[in-house]
């Protein structure tokens, strides 16, 4: 039916089809948007550019290299610290 031209698609699946892919976008959209929202600030994770001890952002199983983590937005420091931080 697709291989035979355009002749062959009727309106009724065209239209289908073009509604299946709006509806997926709208998913991909929305999953984004709630990864994003997920992160919290830097300052409500009480962030700060330097290490606590012996607990740094980059030996923390939120920490995503070169400079993110998986729970606080914003670029993030490899010898930083946050509450968040949870021993690797």
């Amino acid at each position: 039916m697709f291989f035979n031209g355009l002749a062959d698609v009727s309106r009724r699946s065209l239209l289908n089809g073009a509604a299946r892919a709006a509806g997926a976008m709208a998913l991909v959209a929305t999953t984004m948007t709630a990864a994003q929202a997920g992160k919290m600030s830097q300052k409500s994770a009480s962030y700060q550019g330097s290490p606590k001890g012996g607990e740094r952002c980059d030996n923390c199983r939120l920490w995503q290299a070169p400079a993110a983590c998986r729970s606080v937005e914003g670029p993030i420091a490899a010898k930083g610290w946050c509450a968040l931080y949870v021993k690797a």
